[in-house]
């Protein structure tokens, strides 16, 4: 109403006004249309309140997953199911924020139990979406993806003490389709729907468990962003010295391990019993995106191992700068 009066008092006619509206209004979706900040904040939304179910598949070097989806929102609740269709039989139910995870009873299954690949997950998109001081976003255009138009977006570390990412999201309700995790322009990491129906009813049966028999059934905690506080951790003995910018303390009770996060990358250090002979010795892995750097501190029988998604010249740093605390 006010631009409508501001345009009026320049003498300009209802149906130039009404024209110089127009044009305004496209002017204001076409700048929405191609700001990827306004593209992270709809990918948010989209993984809370869009109903959706599909296959997706989840690849870290010789890992590989695939899994069926099930989320619905409705009045406000939130529900997901998750079903892991190769390995193990293993299910994660969400409710409003709490899962709870059952597979098969055996001791010869190993989970990592992660709630989520991480991509996926609304600690990595609502965290993405507010750290423009550590990443770089790009619109690098339009591309079709499992039958749906998508704009695809890049995410560049500011500086290079970190990894980036390419995202595709579905245009018309912004929820991610496919991601990769990358390094130098290679992909180290990729999530990517098979197959997904986004909008449509979900009925409750699709949401109840499937598995029966001889199930174990537990609680999982949800990935957490909180800094620590000084009542809620354990005095850790070990600090490293030197961390990219925006990676603060969060919660790990424990001496021994000192965990980090900037909201979208984790580092964790480790301080324990040396198992590497030679101080200066280095020992180097990765898994897909996360790096494992282990070597001997100087002058002690003790070894750092740092674990993050980090590229290795930045595990290297962080573990070089590992020095006792003295309280």
């Amino acid at each position: 109403m006010l631009m409508f009066r501001f345009l009026q008092q320049l003498g300009l006619t209802t149906a130039l006004v009404a024209s110089a509206l127009a044009v305004f209004a496209e002017s204001t979706l076409h700048n929405e249309a191609d700001d990827p900040a306004s593209w992270l904040k709809k990918m948010d939304r989209a993984l809370s309140e869009e109903n959706y179910e599909g296959t997706f598949t989840y690849s870290r070097n010789a890992q590989f997953n695939t899994v069926e989806v099930v989320h619905r929102y409705r009045q406000g609740q939130e529900l997901s199911r998750l079903f892991y269709l190769n390995g193990e039989q293993k299910e994660i139910l969400t409710i409003n924020g709490e899962s709870t995870c059952q597979h098969v009873d055996s001791e010869h299954v190993l989970f990592d139990h992660e709630v989520t690949p991480k991509p996926f997950s609304k600690a990595f998109s609502r965290s993405l979406a507010s750290s423009p001081q550590f990443y770089r976003f790009k619109m690098l255009g339009r591309e079709r993806f499992v039958g749906r138009p998508t704009v695809v977006i890049g995410v560049s570390p500011t500086y290079n003490d970190r990894v980036g990412y390419k995202l595709w999201l579905d245009e018309a309700t912004g929820l991610l389709l496919q991601s990769h995790l990358v390094h130098r322009g290679r992909p180290l990491e990729v999530f990517r729907f098979a197959r997904v129906t986004i909008g449509e009813e979900i009925a409750d049966a699709k949401l109840v468990s499937s598995m029966d028999g001889n199930i174990v059934t537990h609680p999982l905690e949800q990935p957490t962003l909180e800094v620590a506080k000084e009542e809620r951790f354990a005095k850790p003995a070990w600090k490293a010295s030197w961390l990219p910018s925006g990676f603060q303390q969060v919660i790990r009770p424990a001496r021994d391990r000192v965990s980090y996060s900037d909201g979208v990358a984790a580092i964790s250090i480790i301080v324990e019993r040396a198992a590497i002979s030679a101080a200066g010795e280095i020992v180097v892995a990765r898994q897909g995106g996360t790096v494992l750097i282990s070597r001997r501190l100087k002058g002690s029988n003790k070894q750092v191992t740092v674990v993050g998604e980090v590229p290795v010249e930045t595990a290297k740093k962080i573990a070089e700068s590992v020095e006792p605390v003295i309280y």
